[in-house]
């Protein structure tokens, strides 16, 4: 135990369950079972004192135990979902999630594919055989370790495979199409079980798709958050590329390795 603790080093900061996402969901459950009790304590009353009430009463039952339904489900069902989201542990040198599925830790520089949702949270893991670990809303915090997790991993990422490219070695990163980076932005389904292509670096050309760029040839990469486009462009100005900006794995480590080669002069 103290031999890893010593390899992932220092905890920084410990990431948990959100209390405030429960508080949201079951303030609403409490308002539809309020109304629920409030609708079926009335009926009891109609006829009296100048309560009247001229449709069919079963009416009335039905709205009052649909809002006590509704607010049960709100309650448990939000309880349900964050019950199964594991705790993060952000380490110096790796990410550990604790929860039902188990106890792993996975070092930032082995995390092969690292997906950022368009809209918050993440999701990643080891390799292509590995299990993927995600994290959003319920996860107290959960803007924070997004952003602290795609630097620590960028950071360590970045070093072992630019020794790589270095040393004449090509290094791939795998990317879903756009369709299916696309709707995630719209629904930020868990699902990573997806078809994927890959763009592969080496130390003098990006590839993708079957098109290669020398990497000295690379001019720019512009990102559009509005029409949600990235094009990487050329020195002539012209698009040599367009994806979405979230079809990329680890598209932090890319686009920092592009920029240590292009510096380099490689």
């Amino acid at each position: 135990m103290d031999e890893q603790r010593a390899s992932v080093g220092a905890l920084i900061r410990r990431y948990g369950k959100s209390r405030s996402f429960l508080f949201g969901w079951w303030s609403l459950a409490t308002l539809f079972a309020g109304v629920g009790v409030f609708v079926l304590a009335l009926i009891p009353r109609i006829g009296k004192n100048g309560l009247n009430f001229s449709g069919d009463v079963s009416t009335l039952y039905a709205a009052g135990l649909g809002g006590l339904a509704i607010g049960v489900l709100l309650a448990v069902l939000p309880w349900l979902l964050i019950r199964s989201q594991p705790t993060y542990y952000l380490h110096e040198h790796a990410v550990r999630s604790v929860g039902p599925k188990g106890d792993r830790t996975d070092f930032y520089r082995d995390i092969e594919d690292l997906y950022i949702f368009q809209y918050g949270g993440f999701a990643y893991r080891a390799n292509e055989q590995a299990p993927w670990c995600s994290a959003g809303a319920r996860i107290s915090g959960f803007a924070d370790l997004t952003q602290r997790l795609r630097n620590l991993h960028a950071q360590h990422r970045v070093e072992q495979l630019y020794r790589s490219l270095v040393e004449g070695h090509t290094v791939s990163f795998r990317c879903l199409s756009d369709q299916v980076a696309s709707s995630k932005s719209l629904v930020a389904s868990r699902n990573m079980n997806h078809p994927m292509h890959l763009l592969e670096l080496s130390r003098g050309a990006l590839t993708v798709r079957g098109k290669s760029l020398p990497i000295q040839r690379l001019a720019d990469i512009q990102h559009n958050g509005w029409t949600e486009k990235l094009n990487i462009m050329d020195t002539d100005g012209q698009v040599f590329h367009r994806m979405h900006p979230t079809a990329v794995m680890s598209f932090d480590v890319v686009y920092q390795l592009l920029a240590r080669l292009k510096a380099s002069g490689t």
